[in-house]
C-alpha cells in the first residue's frame, strides 16, 4: 500500500500522466495572455490614440488664439491696425502695401499666420499645450480602467486590463515623441479652429472695404449694418484717376461725399454718379463728409513715395502729388500712425 502511494504521487509519474492536459491549460493561458495583450494593443492604436489625436487638434487651436490674444498687436481692433500699417512702412516694399490694399483679407490672414509662427517658432509654448491636454486625456483613461477593475467588470480580465495599462503608458510617450518631431507649420494646418481665422474674425472685424479707397471698415465684429472707416485714404491708391487725364486722384472720400463730383465704376455700371449721393450705390456705407479733412501724412507718403509704382501696377498715370506730400519723411508717417491711432 505504501508503495502503491508514493508511486501515484511520485512528480515524474504524475507529470507524465497529465502530460496531455498540462500543455493544454498551459496553452489555454499562454493564448489568454497574447490575445489580451494583441487585442489591448490594437483598442489602444485604433481607438484610444486616434480620439486623444483628434482631442489635442480640437483644443489646440483655441489656446493657441487666447496666447495671441494677450499680446499689444492683438489687443484691440486699433493696436492691430497700427502694428500692421507700421509693419507696412517698416518693410519699404511696395508689393505689400499693394497686397495689403488689393487683397486685404488675404495678405492680413496671412501677416497674422506669420505672426503666429514667430511667436510660436521655438515649439516649447506649443508642447506645454499638447502635454497639458495629453496629461488630461490619459488621466481619464486610467481613471476609466480603474473603475472598471473596481467594478469587476466581466468584459475587462485581468490580463487584459495589465497589458491595456501599459499600452496606454507606450501610447502616452509615443505621442509626446510624435508631437515634438512635428514642425509648428504641420500642426497648424491640421487643427480644426484655425488660429488665424478666429483672430481675423476677433480683431479685424467684417473685413469690407471702402468702396472708393479701400480702408477696411472701422465696425468691430460683424453683426453691423452699416460700415465706416474713420481715416480715409487718396482715392488713387483704390484705383481711382480722372477721367481724362487717368492720373490718380489725391483726393479723399470725406471731401468728394460733399462735393459735385462725380464717378463711375462695375457698381454703377460704367454710368456716372454723384459722389454726394453714393449711397444710392452703396447703401450700406457711411462715409462722414468733411471739406476739411485730409489724407493723413501716412497714406500722403505712402502714395507719394509709390505713386509711379501704383500707376503702373493700375494701367493708370501717376498722380500730381502735391510738393508737400514729397517731403514727408518716414519718421514723421511714422509719427502720424502713432497720432492717428492715439498711440503714446
Amino acid at each position: 500500500m505504501h508503495e502503491d502511494f508514493i508511486q501515484e504521487n511520485d512528480p515524474y509519474w504524475c507529470l507524465q500522466k497529465n502530460k496531455r492536459k498540462f500543455c493544454t491549460d498551459f496553452k489555454d493561458v499562454f493564448h489568454e495572455r497574447d490575445q489580451c495583450q494583441k487585442k489591448a494593443e490594437e483598442f489602444t492604436n485604433q481607438s484610444l490614440k486616434p480620439a486623444v489625436e483628434d482631442f489635442i487638434c480640437r483644443s489646440l487651436g483655441l489656446d493657441i488664439v487666447d496666447k495671441m490674444l494677450i499680446r499689444e498687436e492683438f489687443s484691440t481692433r486699433m493696436s492691430f491696425q497700427y502694428s500692421i500699417l507700421l509693419d507696412l512702412i517698416s518693410k519699404s516694399d511696395f508689393k505689400c502695401f499693394l497686397s495689403y490694399i488689393c487683397s486685404y483679407d488675404d495678405y492680413v490672414k496671412s501677416w497674422i499666420s506669420d505672426r503666429i509662427r514667430q511667436i510660436f517658432s521655438s515649439g516649447s509654448t506649443v508642447c506645454e499645450f499638447e502635454d497639458k491636454y495629453l496629461k488630461c486625456c490619459i488621466d481619464h483613461i486610467n481613471a476609466a480602467i480603474n473603475k472598471a477593475k473596481a467594478e469587476n467588470t466581466i468584459s475587462l480580465r485581468t490580463f487584459f486590463a495589465h497589458w491595456l495599462n501599459g499600452c496606454v503608458e507606450e501610447m502616452t510617450e509615443a505621442l509626446r515623441v510624435e508631437f515634438k518631431n512635428i514642425k509648428f507649420d504641420s500642426k497648424l494646418s491640421h487643427l480644426y479652429v484655425k488660429p488665424q481665422n478666429e483672430l481675423f474674425t476677433k480683431v479685424v472685424g467684417c473685413g469690407k472695404q471702402c468702396p472708393f479707397c479701400k480702408i477696411p471698415c472701422d465696425a468691430g465684429g460683424e453683426a453691423h449694418t452699416q460700415h465706416f472707416g474713420s481715416l480715409h485714404r487718396p482715392e488713387g491708391l483704390g484705383q481711382f484717376r480722372w477721367e481724362h487725364s487717368k492720373k490718380l486722384m489725391t483726393d479723399i472720400c470725406s471731401s468728394l461725399v460733399i462735393s459735385d463730383m462725380r464717378f463711375r465704376c462695375s457698381a454703377t455700371k460704367g454710368e456716372w454718379h454723384y459722389y454726394k449721393k453714393y449711397r444710392e450705390i452703396y447703401p450700406n456705407w457711411n462715409i462722414a463728409p468733411d471739406v476739411s479733412l485730409e489724407a493723413s501724412d501716412y497714406w500722403k507718403y505712402v502714395m507719394a513715395t509709390y505713386n509711379e509704382e501704383f500707376a503702373q501696377e493700375y494701367d493708370a498715370e501717376p498722380g500730381d502729388i502735391p510738393e508737400a506730400w514729397k517731403k514727408i519723411t518716414e519718421k514723421r508717417a511714422k509719427e502720424s500712425l502713432k497720432e492717428s491711432f492715439n498711440i503714446k
